[in-house]
C-alpha cells in the first residue's frame, strides 16, 4: 500500500505586541501539506498551490517542507519514500503570519508520519523551534490557541490555552515583505530599564486581559516598547493603520510577527475595521489584502491520519 500523508497547519501571529519572542496565537488560516508515495519515482517531486507559488523553491534541498521532513527521516532512523509533494498555501510568505513556522511544523509531522510516527507534541516543538530560532510561532502552530513559550537549556517550553470564538483577529497584509532578518536588524542592542519594567508589566497583563477575557484592556496590555516602534517604521504608513483600525471599533492593534501584516482584535465591526486598514493604505498607494479569522485551538493536524 502506498503512503498517504494530509497536514494541515494554522496560520500564526507571534508577539502580540508586548510578547515580543513568547506570546503567540494560531489563526483561522491554514496552509496544506499532502504527499502521495509514487513507487518507481527515485526522488520527491514538488509541487505549490496557491500563495508563493512562484517565490518559494521547489527544489527539495531548498524548500522548507521536504528539508524538515528529511531532517524527520534521519532522525527517525528511516528513509523518506519517493513521491509527490503538494504545497496548498493560503498563508501569504515573508508577512508576518507564520508561513515559515507552518512549513516546518507541516514537514516535520509529513515525515514522521512517514517513517514510524515517533514523535510526541513536545518533541515537534523542540524541533521546529532549534530549525526556526524562536518558538513564538512555532509553538501556536503546534499546540493552537494562545501560547506563552520559554527556552530552558536549548529546549523551547510553552503552554497553550484556548481562546474563546467571541474575539476576532483582523489581519491586514500590504504588498510591501518584511523579511525576518530585516526586522531583527531594527531593534537596538540594548534597552533602559524603564523600557524592560514597562514589558513586563504589560505582557503579563495581556496573558491576565486573555485569561479573564477582559478584551477592552487589550488597547493597554498590547503596548510595547521593546519591538514595535522600531518595526513600524519598516512599514510605510504602518502607524496610520493601527490608528484607523482603532478609530473603527478594533479594541486594540500591532504588528502581526515582524510584519508586513498588521493585526487588529474586535468582538464586533470586524468589516469596517478590515475595510478601514486596507482603505488607509490604498490612500497611500499601498495594495493590501484582509482576513477576519478566529483563534485556532487545535494547531496542526493530520486530516487523514496515515495507517
Amino acid at each position: 500500500m502506498t503512503k498517504k500523508v494530509h497536514v494541515k497547519i494554522p496560520a500564526t501571529s507571534a508577539n502580540m505586541g508586548s510578547g515580543f519572542d513568547a506570546v503567540g496565537i494560531a489563526l483561522t488560516l491554514y496552509n496544506e501539506i499532502l504527499f502521495e508515495e509514487r513507487p518507481g519515482a527515485e526522488a520527491i517531486t514538488i509541487e505549490i498551490k496557491g500563495m508563493g507559488q512562484n517565490e518559494i523553491p521547489t527544489d527539495p534541498a531548498e524548500n522548507l517542507v521536504s528539508e524538515a521532513m528529511a531532517y524527520v527521516a534521519k532522525r527517525n532512523g528511516q528513509p523518506l519514500p519517493a513521491g509527490h509533494l503538494t504545497l496548498i498555501n493560503r498563508i501569504p510568505p515573508a508577512r508576518g503570519l507564520g508561513s515559515s513556522s507552518a512549513a516546518l511544523v507541516g514537514g516535520i509531522m509529513a515525515g514522521d508520519a512517514l517513517t514510524g510516527r515517533k514523535l510526541t507534541k513536545e518533541d515537534i516543538l523542540i524541533i521546529a523551534n532549534s530549525m526556526e530560532g524562536h518558538p513564538d510561532n512555532v509553538a501556536p502552530a503546534t499546540y493552537g490557541g494562545l501560547t506563552s513559550s520559554i527556552i530552558v537549556h536549548d529546549k523551547a517550553i510553552t503552554n497553550s490555552v484556548p481562546v474563546e470564538e467571541d474575539l476576532s483577529f483582523i489581519t491586514v497584509s500590504p504588498e510591501i515583505e518584511v523579511s525576518t532578518e530585516e526586522a531583527r536588524q531594527a531593534l537596538p542592542d540594548t534597552i533602559d530599564y524603564k523600557s524592560a519594567v514597562f514589558n513586563v508589566s504589560r505582557v503579563s497583563f495581556l496573558l491576565s486581559s486573555f485569561f479573564t477575557k477582559r478584551y477592552d484592556y487589550l488597547k493597554y496590555s498590547l503596548q510595547d516598547k521593546l519591538h514595535v516602534p522600531y518595526r513600524i517604521q519598516l512599514i510605510p504608513h504602518g502607524q496610520d493603520v493601527l490608528d484607523a483600525a482603532i478609530a473603527a471599533g478594533a479594541l486594540g492593534s500591532t504588528i502581526s510577527g515582524s510584519g508586513s501584516t498588521l493585526i487588529a482584535f474586535a468582538t464586533g465591526r470586524e468589516r469596517e475595521i478590515e475595510e478601514a486598514m486596507i482603505s488607509t493604505f490604498a490612500g497611500y498607494g499601498i495594495q493590501s489584502f484582509g482576513h477576519i479569522l478566529k483563534a485556532d485551538n487545535q494547531g496542526a493536524t493530520y486530516v487523514d491520519i496515515p495507517k
